[in-house]
């Protein structure tokens, strides 16, 4: 039987963003009711203690979501991977229900849903709460980076998963969010980003979109698809 790793950034400034991150591997291992294999916290604070399950790697990059996601998939050997935010409470049966589902559909790249169980699949690549593709829960099967390389790295946090799906997309590779498998998003928006002024933060982000904007026609032009 295949078997599943899982890949968490986190920020662990302090005892209670720790916790958080703790609390989303222990959910994750207890409901998962599939084999789980690796599990990788890719750790942004170089003085936050190691989780107690799994493996830590602290980084010394500038922060870049993707680059985090690479980083953690070096020591990922199971078929599946799970590339995940810390801010997580996964509910029953999340890992099986995916995979059953991604291998009954044939489908590469998924995500569970974030709020409720439904019945069946809506594949896609539109981004955020009512989309398809939630960029803090992406299940994979390695096959995908056979297609794509790796995860591209334009932007630094924001419109990471945008640049996901237009690697997807480009390649041909359907995604599909999972209405059997259910994985809670508890976070209001990015610690990092709150922590800065609104008029920096907004600065931020602008410059976050312009960058993936201009990935995005690059990587269409390339690709031969019309935006």
């Amino acid at each position: 039987m295949s078997m599943i790793d899982i890949v968490i950034v986190a920020n662990s400034r302090d005892s209670r963003l720790w916790e958080m991150t703790a609390n989303a591997i222990k959910s994750a291992v207890k409901h998962a009711s599939y084999p789980i294999g690796n599990i990788v916290t890719i750790e942004q604070a170089s003085y936050a203690r190691e989780q107690k399950i799994g493996r830590t790697l602290y980084y010394d990059f500038e922060f870049n979501y993707n680059e985090c996601l690479n980083l953690g998939r070096t020591l990922c050997k199971s078929q599946y991977v799970a590339f995940c935010n810390n801010d997580l409470y996964f509910e029953r049966n999340w890992a099986r229900n995916i995979v059953n589902a991604m291998e009954a559909h044939g489908y590469l790249s998924a995500s569970p849903s974030s709020k409720y169980v439904f019945n069946g699949v809506v594949e896609g690549y539109d981004i955020g709460k009512k989309g398809q593709l939630l960029g803090w829960c992406i299940v994979t099967d390695q096959e995908v980076f056979e297609h794509i390389g790796r995860f591209d790295t334009p932007v630094q946090f924001w419109y990471s998963d945008n640049v996901y799906g237009v690697q997807l997309k480009c390649a041909g590779i359907k995604h599909a969010l999972i209405g059997s498998s259910l994985v809670r998003h508890l976070g209001g928006g990015s610690v990092t980003l709150k922590a800065i002024g609104s008029l920096k933060r907004a600065r931020y982000m602008r410059a976050q979109e312009e960058f993936f904007i201009e990935y995005k026609k690059q990587k269409y032009a390339i690709a031969g698809i019309e935006i």
